[in-house]
């Protein structure tokens, strides 16, 4: 997949997941268009959205991650980078 692809499979895991505020956000638009990087701090994922948003990554590019994985993470700019290197 191309960073643009996996931005958008990361985008569309964040809506599936209900992550609060991010569907149609700046920061959705930002991140899709490689325009900015989100900081998981600004997203505020919680334990039920982490897991969803694991399971819709995994769904969608078969790369395996848990919860904690993303937690660790600082950013969705650092999330593209994981999933860019488990493909």
């Amino acid at each position: 997949m191309t960073a643009t692809e996996l931005r958008n499979v990361i985008a569309d895991a964040l809506v599936y997941a209900s992550v609060p505020g991010f569907a149609g956000s700046r920061a959705d638009s930002d991140f899709r268009d490689a325009i900015r990087d989100v900081s998981m701090a600004e997203l505020q994922i919680d334990s039920l959205a982490g897991m969803e948003l694991c399971i819709a990554i995994e769904l969608n590019t078969g790369v395996s991650l848990a919860p904690t994985d993303i937690a660790a993470m600082p950013s969705l700019d650092a999330l593209l980078r994981r999933l860019e290197a488990g493909q």
